[in-house]
């Protein structure tokens, strides 16, 4: 049968819109049996029991996305990514993305179906991910998103969901492509190129070979020339003045008081709500920089080899480097308290008479004197982040009496270099001692000499590399035995893998030298697992499909794990399908968690002292501190459950219907300490909060506070997932597609501890209650347009339940929903020519701003939105 005439009438019972693919082979245009992400057994009828979206090259490329990142940043099925670009992240130039609210650590990402080594460092220092940037979009022919639980498929790692990035297959030709963009602020250039070759028909010439090479590179963004990020005084969005204080520096003498601002500043002063008085220096205005510049190049290989008409031979041989240079701000002094008789005290006669101005009661040659500023003088806090990626699989496949048979061997693994600018902890010394290479730093003037820093300047390289080895075996059977409702199919396999993690921070770093950061230590680890799993597709009736899958591993340092999973699909009716399915999981502690101690910073408001010095909550200014976890060896590993439920409905050829239910619930969360329930709820984490001293009966500044690994509480979140399509042909006019996607949670409950009861974080900053992505798209012979509609939900002004509410004084109740339009279109003059463009956010909307955030210049929605408006061409030209 026909390709084109199946199809149809496939479509016509009800099976097309949620997964339904085929693929055909040049000699005989016949129907092959494919794998789809979800299952392991082949089949012609690839819409079962499991939702799957599917997005062709086509679909791809009218996103007007460059990068994996943006393309997964439009979908509903994903609810958040991370792109890579904020400085002060673990994994400066890494992206990755979430499903079902959920950490990245619980999406399993896999390159035509096989694993990939993770990212050699770990998001939050923590969470192992596979790094995106690694992948070029270009070389992508289709993206599978399985939005299920896939533990008993796949492994532990697939909780919330699957995406499977596939390329190429059995290509023959040239492709390339060329693309431009940039931001019409005239920032962002983006440039990128690449070529597909691909020779040899397998049928006809009994081998296959695809060789692909893709470059990008794209300049910097910055924060100046965007209307909504220019300035960090927000009050033109309803929040606070957060210009930074130590941009110009801050001094005082009891922890009871506010900081001053530095002398001699040559604007006038601004007192902000919290009663702190800076120099209003706008460091956004600086040409800081909100997106670094970025670099990436990439080839892939994969040969093909016909042995005889059931067997085959593969090879995938692809490396990728990504270099990434994020100018971070400036490096800063951190509440540093100067004695009489210390170098950096102030002596100058000029100068203890302008402190003096600034506040009278000041008692020169007596009174110790805390500082805040930051070094704009010396070099920034910048990195510059090189990561190698390589990754190859070789395997044989054949059929033996309608088995299919495959064997392969993956290795890959990942390199990390982090080149950082940082200070060492000798400067902060010199601030007492004095400086023996030359002058000493004088923090209450701008201006100082180089040779004042210069000395205390070290470039730390920190190193990190990752590695994957995997031995998978697999047979499966479409047609094992007969039901009444057709054959079954199976699929069994075995599968062993090892990875290992080895984290080399620079000497200075491992010696607790840098400046404004804990010792970081060395760390070398490295697991193994055996797992096997068997599968089966049962179609107990001509209307009801069941599918069964077991999986048991064995973790050479967790012991064993088994999981099973049940899915179904049932029709009453050929325009109706009911599907679901039910699973379990199993997450073990990364070895960070294990065994590491991380260091970092986050916007903290201390609500104690700021009480204390009658300061109310909703003044308390927010200050930038160390956050230590340590690593907890005691740790035991995450269980979790999931369910779903759904219908799909095609009662007429073209419109389609879906929506799907889905439940998970996770037990023995491993997370670090919460900080904001720490800061607001102190009493109950003892010793968590390390002061720094002060008098008798007063609360000295924060040096730090502990937040280390435990398996903390749960997490037990549900919601649905709908989908809405509609071709409408109009005739010798054209068609019109018009799709609604819409992804809505109906609850998303954690509690801290086990003791905690549960809270609902519905609707608060960390899970708003939906995603909508409406498109539709008009093709007319050679040529499409089209129009997509991104909204984000609206949400409480909070960032969780368990958030100060009395900050709320004065400010909206709610962050409001918002909605950026892109449009594309693309235009075929020629046969093999292909001209496309867009603009993306035409609008030039600026996303809601969240202006009760702890952390200034939170926005919600896509961050290349706050780019502004953003424009597009694509050429492609196949030979």
């Amino acid at each position: 049968m026909k390709v084109k005439i199946l199809a149809q009438a496939i479509a016509a019972i009800g099976l097309l819109g949620s997964g339904f693919a085929h693929a055909a082979d040049d000699a005989g245009n016949q129907l092959e049996r494919v794998t789809i992400t979800g299952s392991n057994i082949k089949r012609i009828n690839t819409q079962g029991s499991l939702p799957v979206e599917i997005l062709k090259k086509d679909d791809i490329a009218k996103t007007g996305a460059s990068t994996v990142v943006q393309l997964l940043d439009t979908l509903t099925s994903i609810s958040s990514v991370t792109a890579g670009t904020n400085s002060n992240s673990f994994v400066p130039g890494a992206a990755h993305a979430s499903m079902r609210g959920m950490d990245a650590k619980y999406t399993l990402v896999l390159l035509n179906g096989r694993r990939l080594a993770t990212y050699a460092q770990l998001e939050s220092g923590t969470d192992a991910f596979t790094d995106l940037n690694t992948l070029p979009l270009s070389v992508i022919e289709s993206v599978e998103i399985l939005r299920d639980g896939a533990s008993a498929i796949y492994g532990s790692d697939a909780v919330a969901g699957v995406i499977n990035f596939k390329t190429k297959r059995n290509y023959q030709g040239v492709d390339t492509y060329a693309r431009y963009g940039q931001t019409s602020a005239g920032d962002g250039m983006e440039q990128a190129a690449g070529i597909s070759a691909g020779m040899g028909n397998l049928e006809k010439d009994g081998y296959n070979l695809l060789v692909s090479f893709d470059a990008y590179h794209r300049e910097p963004v910055f924060y100046s020339k965007h209307d909504a990020i220019k300035s960090r005084d927000f009050r033109r969005f309803g929040g606070d003045d957060n210009r930074y204080l130590s941009t110009w520096g801050g001094w005082r003498t009891s922890s009871k008081s506010q900081y001053y601002a530095m002398p001699y500043c040559n604007k006038p002063l601004v007192t902000k709500a919290s009663g702190q008085t800076i120099c209003p220096i706008d460091y956004d205005e600086q040409d800081a920089q909100v997106s670094p510049r970025t670099t990436r190049y990439g080839v892939l290989s994969v040969l093909t080899k016909k042995l005889d008409a059931d067997s085959q031979l593969y090879m995938e041989l692809g490396f990728n480097q990504s270099r990434t240079y994020l100018q971070g701000g400036n490096n800063f002094l951190n509440a540093i308290t100067l004695q009489p008789g210390d170098a950096a005290y102030p002596t100058d006669p000029n100068l203890i008479a302008a402190l003096k101005a600034q506040k009278p009661g000041f008692t020169p040659g007596k009174d110790n004197i805390t500082i805040y500023r930051g070094l704009n003088e010396g070099w920034g806090r910048d990195r510059d982040a090189t990561s190698n990626t390589y990754h190859s699989v070789f395997g044989y496949t054949t059929s033996f009496k309608d088995w299919d048979f495959d064997a392969s061997v993956n290795f890959s693994g990942n390199d990390v270099t982090n080149k950082n600018q940082d200070y060492l902890t000798t400067l902060e010394d010199s601030l007492s001692t004095g400086n023996p290479s030359g002058p000493t730093y004088n923090p209450f003037i701008h201006g100082n000499p180089a040779s004042s820093l210069t000395p205390f300047q070290a470039l730390n390289t920190n190193t990190a590399s990752s590695s994957l080895q995997a031995l998978e075996l697999k047979a499966s059977k479409s047609e094992l035995f007969n039901l009444p409702g057709g054959p079954a199919g199976f699929a069994a396999g075995i599968q062993w893998w090892r990875e290992t993690l080895e984290s080399k921070p620079d000497d200075n770093s491992q010696q607790g030298l840098v400046m404004n950061s804990a010792p970081q230590s060395y760390l070398n680890a490295s697991h193994s697992i055996f797992a096997a799993y068997g599968e089966f597709n049962l179609p107990l009736a001509k209307n009801l499909e069941v599918q069964l899958a077991l999986r048991g591993d064995h973790y050479n340092d967790f012991g064993n794990t088994i999981n099973p999973k049940v899915a179904f699909s049932y029709r009453p009716i050929k325009e109706v399908m009911f599907r679901g399915s039910a699973t379990s999981g199993f997450k073990a502690p990364s070895f960070t968690q294990l065994h590491l101690t991380r260091t970092a910073y986050d916007s903290v408001k201390d609500y104690d002292q700021c009480r204390q010095q009658g300061i109310p909550d909703n003044k308390c200014p927010a200050n930038s501190t160390k956050i230590v976890s340590g690593g907890n060896p005691n740790l035991q590993p995450e269980t979790n459950d999931s369910f779903s439920l759904g219908v799909v409905l095609q009662p007429v050829k073209d419109l389609f219907a879906s929506v799907d239910f889905y439940r998970i619930n996770q037990k023995n969360v491993i997370n670090a300490v919460d900080l904001e329930d720490v800061i607001t709820n102190p009493t109950k984490y003892p010793g968590a909060i390390v002061r720094k001293a002060s008098a008798p009966g007063t609360l000295g500044d924060i040096d730090h506070v502990n937040t280390p690994y435990q398996n903390a509480g749960g997490l037990s979140t549900s919601g649905l997932d709908i989908d809405l399509r509609y071709d409408w042909s109009l005739g010798s006019y054209g068609k019109l597609k018009l799709e609604n996607q819409h992804s809505r949670l109906l609850s998303f409950k954690d509690r801290k501890l086990a003791s905690d009861p549960w809270l609902e974080e519905l609707d608060y900053a960390v899970q708003p209650r939906w995603k909508n992505v409406f498109t539709a798209e008009y093709s007319y012979d050679k040529y499409s347009a089209g129009l997509t509609a991104r909204s984000y939900a609206s949400y409480k002004n909070l960032t969780q339940a368990i958030s100060n509410t009395a900050t709320l004084q004065g400010k909206s109740q709610r962050v409001p929903s918002y909605t950026a339009f892109d449009v594309d279109f693309t235009v075929s003059p020629l046969k093999k020519l292909k001209i496309g463009g867009g603009i993306k956010n035409v609008g030039n909307r600026i996303p809601s701003y969240f202006s009760n955030s702890s952390t200034p210049g939170t926005f919600s929605g896509s961050d290349t939105d706050l780019w502004g408006r953003t424009y597009y061409v694509n050429v492609n030209y196949k030979f």
